[in-house]
């Protein structure tokens, strides 16, 4: 008889059994520690197996089989999520609470007190509106969250729409004085708005000047857009899908303000930490939460990982916000 499969498809064995797993029907309720591991691996690079493999070698099998696991999750048919039950499931706690707020109203009488034994009444309907709050509060917090990210991302897509008329008639992504500035000659980031360079398409009438930045932005800065440079090789439908604008840089946001930088992998700040929506220069938009990108191999660079909310050096290397000069261009760097 063959022996049992583990839920990543291979053969089970003593040395894989956790030894404080609880044993439910003969099969343990926890993964082996080498499973768990490899889970750990594939959540610290964000599911993809290409980055979490290259990271540890030596899981790779395990981790394409844990892999191959969550893939048969994704291939189950759902059908889009109805944001009117969350409306719907309040409704009703909230008709259930009131009737039984009405069973329980407690009349006025004369002598009532605390050994009346109606206390507990009260208590009852205390706990219970504290539980609908606790509960209500934050779900009703997620749903609105999510349609904030919705709505940056439809804003997203008519201003792709303006960059790709705007490409057809100018041949070129849109610059604000028509070519790529003498990044050079700065002697740093911080005062230098690249957001200007978008500022052609609400001027041409490509799209509408709210297109131009995210709907919680308060800051004015806009949306981070592409950094140009002579190269310009990051074109729009170019054959190269490239990450083009997305929303506030927050390294820039905080050496703008003075601040320190604690992270240079943060997410940008317009969607609570979240994430950040990206418009690639194919058109698509995506919510992704990570600054750093696997992307394909291009005509000049192999496939590799990358920060977008910083440059490359000379060394190929983004560990800061290094001097405009130092900046080799030939990488994805998106700010404000």
């Amino acid at each position: 008889m063959s022996a049992p499969q583990d839920p990543t498809g291979r053969e089970s064995t003593h040395d894989d059994q956790p030894a404080d797993g609880a044993a439910i029907g003969g099969a343990f309720a926890a993964l082996c520690d080498a499973d768990q591991r490899a889970l750990d691996i594939l959540i610290e690079h964000g599911f993809d197996l290409d980055r979490a493999s290259a990271a540890h070698p030596a899981e790779s099998k395990r981790l394409a089989a844990a892999h191959a696991l969550f893939a048969r999750l994704d291939a189950y048919e759902t059908g889009p999520v109805d944001e009117s039950l969350v409306d719907l499931t309040l409704a009703r706690i909230a008709r259930e609470d009131s009737e039984q707020n009405e069973r329980m109203r407690i009349e006025p009488r004369v002598g009532w007190g605390i050994g009346s034994g109606r206390w507990h009444d009260f208590i009852a309907i205390a706990c219970a509106a504290i539980l609908l709050f606790s509960i209500g509060a934050p779900l009703a917090s997620w749903v609105s969250g999510r349609r904030a990210d919705r709505r940056c991302g439809d804003n997203l897509r008519q201003l792709g729409a303006g960059i790709a008329s705007y490409v057809g008639d100018h041949k070129h992504m849109p610059i604000a004085a028509g070519f790529a500035p003498n990044l050079g000659s700065l002697a740093g980031w911080k005062d230098y708005r690249n957001g200007k360079h978008l500022s052609p398409l609400a001027a041409g009438s490509y799209c509408d000047s709210e297109c131009l930045a995210c709907g919680n932005d308060d800051t004015g800065e806009g949306y981070a857009y592409q950094v140009p440079t002579a190269r310009g090789h990051f074109a729009w439908s170019g054959g190269f899908r490239a990450p083009a604008v997305a929303d506030r840089n927050p390294v820039i946001d905080l050496v703008r303000r003075g601040q320190t930088v604690g992270s240079y992998t943060m997410n940008s700040p317009e969607h609570n930490g979240r994430g950040q929506n990206i418009l690639f220069t194919d058109g698509s938009v995506e919510f992704i939460g990570s600054p750093v990108l696997m992307l394909p191999a291009s005509a000049i660079m192999p496939p590799h990982s990358e920060n977008i909310w910083l440059p490359m050096d000379a060394q190929q290397l983004e560990d800061g916000l290094d001097a405009p000069v130092d900046w080799t261009g030939i990488d994805i760097f998106l700010m404000q």
